[in-house]
């Protein structure tokens, strides 16, 4: 037989908890109605903080993936130039003999007479001929180098050509990278990378180094001559990365070089100016001159 006193006490025992229970929390169906709001709450919280953390995710690693990408880019050249700038010259002055004091980067250094230079109408004029003429800044000694120009005949060409020369890495008037771009008539443009040195180890002393990139011109060219833009990246040393574009100023540059090429020649690992050159060819009739419109020079990424 129970005992009666032990089945009491456990009776007032349970009683008295159930009381306690519906006093601090409410009846038996409230608290299974708050019980299971509180269990939809913290799975709601739960599943919540997932999708924050795999949008969280997804948000890191796609900008991540586009920083790298905008890097890549940047180191490919892709894009406009955007490095500080070294060098600058809009040529808005009149000098009648040379070229004068540049806007950034000091004063310019043409090869041969004065007189076969001039800067006038906002422009940089070379009286060319069937040897190079042309100027640097001696005053930018870099060896990551983005220069971009734009040149033009002073009249329309009829037949032969105006060969452009950019210095990118200018070591001595014998020792350099440099892009090469031949004006044909038409409006016609070949592309070139040409390196220069003394070092008795590289056989000849003139070397093209990359591939010759012709664009066609015009037969119907018009009355006025073609303004062309170039640029040029020459970059570090040991090996040397050397590429450069060319196109019609009056179109979007390109996003794609034109020609590019590496060289280790050991005298040209090191710092170098930049400049401007151009030649004739003997088969144009009567002089025609090269203007420079202008120029910045740019460090490379």
């Amino acid at each position: 037989m129970p005992d009666r006193d032990v089945v009491l006490l456990e009776t007032v025992k349970t009683h008295r908890a159930r009381l306690v229970s519906a006093f601090v929390f409410g009846e038996l169906t409230e608290r299974r109605l708050v019980n299971n709001n509180v269990k939809r709450l913290i799975g709601g919280v739960i599943v919540a903080a997932i999708l924050c953390a795999v949008c969280g995710g997804f948000s890191f690693v796609t900008s991540h993936l586009g920083r790298q990408a905008d890097q890549e880019r940047v180191q490919q050249g892709m894009g406009p130039a955007t490095g500080p700038v070294l060098a600058a010259d809009a040529f808005d002055r009149d000098e009648p003999r040379g070229w004068g004091e540049s806007d950034r980067g000091g004063r310019w250094t043409v090869a041969g007479a004065p007189e076969a230079y001039r800067v006038t109408s906002g422009a940089a004029v070379i009286n060319s001929s069937d040897r190079p003429r042309g100027g640097h800044l001696a005053a930018v000694q870099h060896d990551r180098t983005d220069v971009t120009t734009t040149v033009r005949p002073t009249s329309v060409l009829t037949d032969g050509s105006l060969t452009v020369i950019v210095d990118g890495r200018r070591v001595s008037a014998e020792q350099g990278y440099h892009t090469v771009v031949q004006l044909t008539p038409g409006g016609g443009i070949a592309v070139s990378l040409v390196r220069t040195s003394t070092s008795q180890l590289q056989g000849e002393r003139q070397r093209q180094i990359s591939t010759t990139v012709t664009m066609p011109g015009s037969d119907d060219q018009g009355d006025e001559p073609t303004p062309v833009a170039i640029r040029t990246q020459v970059l570090g040393t040991n090996p040397t990365t050397i590429r450069a574009k060319a196109w019609p100023a009056s179109g979007a540059e390109p996003k794609e070089w034109t020609v590019l090429g590496s060289d280790s020649t050991p005298d040209l690992q090191r710092p170098g100016s930049v400049g401007v050159r151009c030649s004739a060819s003997a088969d144009e009739g009567h002089a025609i001159d090269l203007a420079v419109d202008d120029l910045v020079v740019r460090e490379a990424p």
